[in-house]
């Protein structure tokens, strides 16, 4: 099941990076335009282009290492034994994040700093359930670890 779960969670992360790195380099796909891309994905008040392209692409790299990660925790967890002290901050920290954009971004405040359309709309539909659901994929990953709980308490010096 964890294999399962983390080439789901890799595929996701990996298509969402590789869309980021395609917006980095200048493209609007699948939007027929810079400007419907940004209120598509951004959302900010009169946004008529994305932020810089060099933190589009950091986005895109970081979405990336995530797959990466979520591939480790499923399918190779065992084999990189280098790496076993690692996989469970790791999977902790990134289902932090994904969960907390997820609430955050059905926050009223939030929607108040990005009200633009269709931004809303994709957010409160797709873009905050994607992140609150890869957040618990990377919970349900991390807990799936061989030997989770002594890695976790090891992180809180017990």
């Amino acid at each position: 099941m964890a294999a399962l779960l983390g080439t789901l969670l890799a595929l996701v992360l990996g298509c969402l990076g590789a869309l980021h790195l395609i917006w980095a380099a200048g493209a609007s796909f699948p939007f027929p335009n810079q400007q419907s891309l940004a209120r598509s994905v951004v959302g900010r008040r009169g946004i008529t282009r994305l932020p810089s392209r060099a933190s589009v692409a950091l986005l895109g790299v970081l979405l990336l290492c995530g797959a990466a990660a979520a591939l480790i925790m499923g399918h190779y967890a065992a084999t990189f034994t280098g790496l076993k002290f690692l996989l469970v901050p790791v999977g902790l920290l990134l289902s932090a994040i994904f969960l907390l954009r997820g609430v955050v971004g059905i926050l009223p405040a939030f929607e108040r700093a990005a009200p633009e359309q269709p931004y809303l709309t994709l957010n409160r539909r797709l873009y905050s359930p994607l992140c609150a659901l890869i957040g618990f994929g990377f919970l349900a990953l991390t807990f799936s670890l061989p030997n989770w709980a002594w890695h976790f308490s090891r992180l809180l010096g017990s």
